[in-house]
C-alpha cells in the first residue's frame, strides 16, 4: 500500500466493520495483487468513474485502458491522465465496445469491471450493468488466460438487470472457458484455471465481502 490512510482503512474496515463492503484501497490492492500474481501488464477497465482506480494503480501496469460511459467523466479522466502515457480513456459503452478494443490486445490482461449505472452521476446504457456482454466478449477472445475482476458481488442477485451470482458461474461453463469463479472481499473472480493445481470450476454462494 502506497499511502498511511490506505494501510488504515484496510485495518479498520477488518476490524470494525466487516458488514459493510470493503473500502476502495483494498479493491485497488487487489487489481495490483492480480496483476503482479498473473504477470499481466494490461488494465483493461469499465466504468472510469473519478479515476480512482487509475490512480492507484497506473505505476503496476504497462498501459491502461479504461471505458466510461458519460461524456462529462471521461472528458475529465481524459484532462486528469493527459500525462500518463500509459493511460488511455475511451468514451462509450463497455458492452458495445470491448470486441473492438479486444481485437487489439494480444496478450493476457487484469479486467476491473465496474461499469455499471449507479445513481446520479453516473451515465446509464441500454441495461443496469453491461457485465453480460461484457463476459461474453472476454470469453469469446482468443487470447486465454485473462484475470476478471468484477466489483460490487453483492448487487448480483438476479435483480436490475443483474445476473444472478450462480448465472455467472453458468456463463463461464457455456464459453467452456477455463476458470476457477470465487467471491472474495465484494469481488466475482474469475482466475485461470491452469493456474491452479486442483479442482473444476467453482462459485462460492452468497454475495458476501468479508
Amino acid at each position: 500500500m502506497r499511502w498511511p490512510y490506505d494501510v488504515y482503512s484496510i485495518q479498520r474496515w477488518r476490524k470494525y466493520n466487516r458488514s459493510e463492503p470493503p473500502p476502495h484501497a483494498l479493491k485497488q490492492q487487489t487489481v495490483r495483487r492480480m496483476g503482479r500474481r498473473f504477470g499481466a501488464r494490461v488494465l483493461i477497465e469499465s466504468g472510469t468513474f473519478h479515476g480512482a482506480m487509475i490512480s492507484a494503480v497506473r505505476r503496476d501496469f504497462g498501459r491502461i485502458v479504461s471505458i466510461e460511459l458519460d461524456h462529462e467523466l471521461a472528458a475529465e479522466a481524459r484532462r486528469r491522465f493527459s500525462r500518463s502515457d500509459n493511460v488511455d480513456i475511451l468514451q462509450g459503452d463497455s458492452g458495445v465496445s470491448f470486441p473492438g478494443l479486444l481485437a487489439t490486445i494480444e496478450e493476457p490482461c487484469v479486467f476491473w469491471l465496474d461499469g455499471h449505472y449507479s445513481g446520479p452521476g453516473t451515465a446509464k446504457g441500454l441495461t443496469e450493468t453491461p457485465i453480460v456482454a461484457e463476459l461474453g466478449a472476454i470469453l469469446e477472445h482468443g487470447i486465454k488466460g485473462h484475470v476478471v475482476l468484477i466489483d460490487d458481488a453483492r448487487c448480483f442477485d438476479g435483480t436490475l438487470g443483474y445476473p444472478h451470482l450462480a448465472d455467472i458461474g453458468r456463463i463461464v461453463e457455456g464459453y467452456r472457458a477455463q476458470y476457477c469463479v470465487s467471491v472474495h472481499h465484494d469481488i466475482i473472480r474469475l482466475l485461470p484455471r491452469k493456474k491452479f493445481r486442483y479442482g473444476p470450476p467453482t462459485l462460492v454462494q452468497g454475495a458476501t465481502w468479508r
